[in-house]
């Protein structure tokens, strides 16, 4: 069985590095390597940078070149002001690589890519991945931010220049448009949580939908969290440079606890970078709140520094306005952490709110402070909370399980194609 994957990120085969986000799609690599060899994958994704065609283990890597950004600066504004979501060259470059392979079945991994418009040109079957889901999200870019905030935003150099959450709002509708055509075109589609479901029978009720999880970096599987080797009053969150993705949120949060006198709380901020338009604001939020020394942005992190922060930390935040599945989520509960989470998108799929951690409305700040001050004052309920999450992550990320549901889509679908 020869299976062509598409994607939107470079793996480490081809960046000769770790992987710093899709890292599902390296752990499902490895997983079909060590279970089912026989399985051959050529795996093309975008790229800046040129190279050959090459073989590492089970897959064989092919580039899709993308065309360097304009060299000229006010080419690249008036560029970004255009919000082009994709060039024709990267449809035709891709399908180039279809006919060179001629594969069994098409992969394809996530519907804000533009592969899953190439379908009707394939002709063998294609299952798509869903990772984000665009027409979701595009309701919700706007969370986190106070009038005040968004205003500020759109009259600020990053918009003059075409870039920002403004523009970053106009591509993604364009984008959601023609999301809703690649799940109009496709007729099957894998995913994890009910709200992924959910919006596959909104944009396509007639596809087929299989259920199968994602498969974790290998070091979480390694890695326990322990009470006695945390701080009590530390917390951490992996939140993002995105407002929906919800820091701002927590530090608001935070600011109501310190209010409340909790004076000794430490909030380690991962994926938020003090440059970033969130991190302004929460430098500002910081400073109204009389929190300098109790929230510390931490940037962009590898595997081993978020392990070592989760460690660390008494607590799991994740504040986010938006998401399908979270890795960080699944991460901090497959180390066994006490969690709370909000109930945006596909998170209730994840964590059972009252057995493996607790569950917020995404928009209370209120309720998202009551719910952690219920874990930093009952330890014992935090560490029970935290063992059963773990006993479920270890359930639902097993990579050997993984590798073969994804074996079975795959074969059943050839199947239904040959009979068809």
């Amino acid at each position: 069985m020869h299976i062509l994957w598409y994607s939107g990120v470079e793996l480490p085969a081809v960046t000769g590095g770790g992987l710093t986000r899709a890292g599902w799609q390296e752990g499902l690599r490895r997983a079909l390597f060590q279970y089912y060899p026989q399985i051959q994958l050529s795996i093309a994704s975008f790229g800046r940078h040129y190279y050959q065609s090459f073989r590492a283990e089970n897959a064989t890597y092919y580039n899709i070149l993308r065309d360097p950004a304009a060299p000229s600066r006010w080419k690249r504004v008036a560029e970004n002001w255009k919000h082009r979501t994709f060039q024709r060259e990267d449809l035709e470059r891709s399908y180039t690589v279809y006919r060179q392979i001629q594969p069994d079945l098409v992969f394809i991994f996530g519907t804000e890519n533009p592969f899953g418009l190439l379908t009707d040109r394939f002709s063998v079957p294609v299952v798509i991945s869903i990772q984000a889901v665009l027409n979701g999200l595009v309701p919700n870019l706007f969370q986190g931010l106070s009038f005040r905030e968004l205003a500020g935003e759109l009259l600020s150099r990053n918009t003059l220049t075409g870039q920002g959450i403004f523009h970053k709002w106009w591509s993604h509708r364009k984008s959601a448009r023609i999301e809703k055509q690649i799940y109009r075109r496709n007729s099957y589609f894998c995913g994890r949580t009910a709200w992924d479901r959910n919006w596959q029978e909104r944009l396509n009720p007639g596809a087929h939908y299989f259920h199968v999880d994602r498969v974790l970096g290998e070091d979480y599987y390694r890695s326990v969290w322990e009470p006695e080797g945390s701080e009590p009053q530390r917390i951490f969150s992996l939140a993002g440079n995105a407002p929906f993705k919800g820091g701002i949120t927590l530090v608001r949060g935070l600011a109501l606890l310190k209010s409340r006198g909790y004076d000794r709380l430490q909030l380690h901020l991962a994926g938020v970078d003090g440059d970033s338009m969130v991190g302004k604001n929460i430098t500002k939020l910081i400073q109204q709140a009389g929190l300098e020394g109790q929230v510390s942005l931490l940037g962009r992190l590898g595997t081993s520094q978020i392990i070592q922060e989760m460690q660390a930390a008494s607590l799991f935040v994740l504040p986010s306005h938006l998401d399908n599945s979270p890795n960080s989520l699944a991460e901090a509960m497959i180390l066994g952490m006490p969690c709370v989470a909000s109930n945006a998108g596909g998170i209730p799929s994840m964590l059972q709110d009252g057995r493996e951690g607790l569950i917020y409305p995404h928009q209370d700040v209120a309720e998202l402070a009551r719910r952690i001050e219920q874990l930093l004052t009952d330890p014992v309920l935090a560490h029970k909370l935290g063992r059963r999450a773990r006993e479920t992550a270890l359930a639902r990320h097993d990579p050997e399980k993984i590798a073969r549901a994804t074996v079975q889509i795959y074969q059943q679908v050839l199947a239904e194609s040959e009979e068809a």
